[in-house]
């Protein structure tokens, strides 16, 4: 019997590490697939993980060290340098959008997912942020209902429920001159489009729910929806807040395009990786919800809360605005 027992373990080891060199072809094969994004949507699915890749190869690369196998180390160590190098330009501390003097104005995003049934969690955490600007996704009839008493603390509303994921509801306690429902290219789903006045200084806010890329279509479809806000956002002479569950993370370049082709910068840009979905999943998070502000627009601080039973994070996000043509009285942050 012990005859036999050798070459059984030997096999069972040899099993348990090609399954491991598997792996790891796997994860270089993402890793290499993300720069190939521009060319086929699934390959743009492998950058939302950039964050992971970079932490598996590293600690592939320390196990493969510890067994003497240099060329597995080193191949892992070089994807993992490949995904930080990518991370690393947006969670850099010295890249933040700073904070400026201004109008300070706190701005919640809560995608509460119509299938969640925690309308209590959900009161609690809008209660207990006690923003000035709400902006809710997936919202439907019964989302309404359930919120109506959140509701009658918020003067000016807009509004378009749906039985699909893609109800909207942007909350206001400060005065707007406008508030409009508007369908940003083929997918027609509703974005809002939101003057908004804090104190004499005037603000252009979008509130937005691209389609996720779950297929070529939908990509196409986010995408194009992505030149739209970028479009809305040049238009606008005074400064502009994107929100929204953006469904792409910063490592995306279609997201990239976005900044560029809009010229605004992502409010967590320097301010490390803020995951917000799934939010069963700690470890797996990915930042899909977001804040873009316009060159002027301070980020005082952004901030991921706590699960209210919807499978996205709430997203608390703290800027000032210009004081331009604000009375000296009115600015500053208590």
């Amino acid at each position: 019997m012990a005859q036999h027992a050798q070459p059984t373990q030997r096999r069972k080891a040899l099993s348990i590490w090609g399954l491991a060199e598997a792996f790891c072809v796997l994860l270089l094969t993402a890793t290499l697939a993300g720069f190939l994004a521009r060319g086929w949507w699934v390959f743009e699915l492998t950058t939302h993980f950039r964050p992971h890749l970079a932490v598996i190869l590293s600690a592939g690369a320390i196990v493969w060290g510890a067994r003497r196998r240099w060329r597995w180390a080193a191949f892992c160590a070089v994807g993992a340098v490949l995904n930080v190098a990518v991370v690393l330009p947006h969670c850099w501390p010295g890249n933040a959008v700073p904070a400026t003097d201004g109008v300070p104005l706190k701005v919640v995003l809560l995608n509460v997912n119509t299938a969640n049934t925690r309308s209590d969690s959900v009161l609690q955490f809008l209660r207990e942020a006690d923003a000035d600007i709400v902006l809710l996704l997936e919202v439907d009839q019964r989302w309404l209902r359930e919120l109506e008493p959140f509701m009658t603390t918020y003067p000016n509303q807009s509004v378009q429920a749906r039985d699909d994921n893609f109800g909207i509801a942007l909350f206001s306690r400060k005065s707007w001159k406008s508030a409009k429902i508007l369908n940003l290219g083929e997918a027609e789903v509703p974005s809002i489009a939101a003057g908004i006045t804090v104190g004499e200084t005037a603000v252009q806010l979008l509130a937005t729910h691209p389609l996720p890329p779950g297929s070529s279509e939908y990509a196409r479809l986010r995408d194009e929806q992505f030149k739209r806000i970028a479009e809305h956002a040049r238009k606008q002479s005074e400064p502009v807040v994107v929100i929204g569950d953006l469904n792409a993370t910063p490592w995306s370049p279609r997201f990239v395009d976005l900044l560029t082709e809009s010229a605004l910068e992502d409010a967590s840009k320097g301010r490390s990786i803020q995951g917000s979905w799934p939010a069963w999943l700690p470890l797996g998070r990915i930042p899909i919800d977001h804040c873009l502000v316009s060159s002027g627009v301070g980020v005082v601080s952004k901030e991921i809360g706590s699960r209210v039973g919807s499978d996205h994070l709430p997203v608390i996000v703290t800027i000032t605005l210009p004081a331009t043509n604000v009375p000296a009285v009115a600015v500053g942050v208590k």
